[in-house]
């Protein structure tokens, strides 16, 4: 599957991160141009090459959350990863429910860096399993439906009956092969369902697909601070 970035930016304050961040990102993506900015502002894209996007990897230990400046990554194009993350106090659902694609802890961010820009750039989230099963359990004491949502969406955005289940799977949070092995389809053809479900529904990621189930639910975990299960 060709890369779907027309380029890639490090978004830090740290010359020895960019530095090191990006030769490991050349060396993965080649077809892709990556560099380093101090300021999300300063790296918006100023010419988009049609269908293709850019990814943005936010070094939290040099650059502040984009959110409290203004930016909000669920009203951004490109995908957003978080990276250099203390696990201390980490809270998934600030993270997701913001529109981040994933998140990468300081203890293995260049080791895992250039595999969660590919499982992004594929459609999927990057967050630990475990994290995962935390936000989910999260969702279930608030109530949280995700047959209701994926009701909800299939009804607003003509999703066809397939995209509805595919919906759902994304919503229960299944990664592709695990949706592929559910319905008994290839994982080419989940993609193609899911990408014609975030198309539908006007969202980039599963991440944004998930935080606007969330927000149009009543009962929605935004409200109440996950700190853990």
């Amino acid at each position: 599957m060709p890369f779907p970035y027309a380029s890639g930016f490090v978004v830090t304050r740290s010359d020895e991160f960019a530095a090191a961040s990006i030769a490991i990102l050349k060396q993965h993506f080649s077809s892709a141009r990556f560099s380093a900015c101090p300021c999300v502002r300063d790296c918006f894209q100023t010419e988009k090459r049609k269908g293709l996007r850019s990814i943005y990897l936010i070094d939290t230990q040099t650059v502040s959350n984009p959110v409290r400046n203004g930016i909000n990554p669920v009203h951004e194009d490109g995908d957003w990863i978080a990276v250099n993350v203390e696990e201390q106090g980490f809270q998934l659902g600030d993270w997701i429910l913001t529109g981040f694609s994933g998140v990468i802890t300081k203890k293995r961010c260049l080791e895992q860096l250039a595999s969660a820009v590919e499982a992004v750039g594929n459609g999927e989230l990057w967050y630990s399993r475990q994290d995962l099963s935390r936000l989910a359990k999260a969702y279930l004491s608030d109530e949280f439906d995700p047959h209701v949502a994926a009701d909800d969406f299939a009804l607003v955005h003509s999703l066809t009956p397939r995209e509805k289940h595919i919906c759902l799977m994304i919503l229960k949070g299944l990664n592709n092969p695990q949706i592929a092995e559910s319905v008994n389809v290839s994982i080419n053809t989940v993609k193609t369902h899911a990408l014609s479900v975030m198309r539908k529904v006007n969202v980039h990621s599963r991440a944004e697909l998930i935080a606007l189930a969330v927000q149009q639910t009543t009962t929605s975990p935004k409200n109440h601070p996950m700190n853990g299960a």
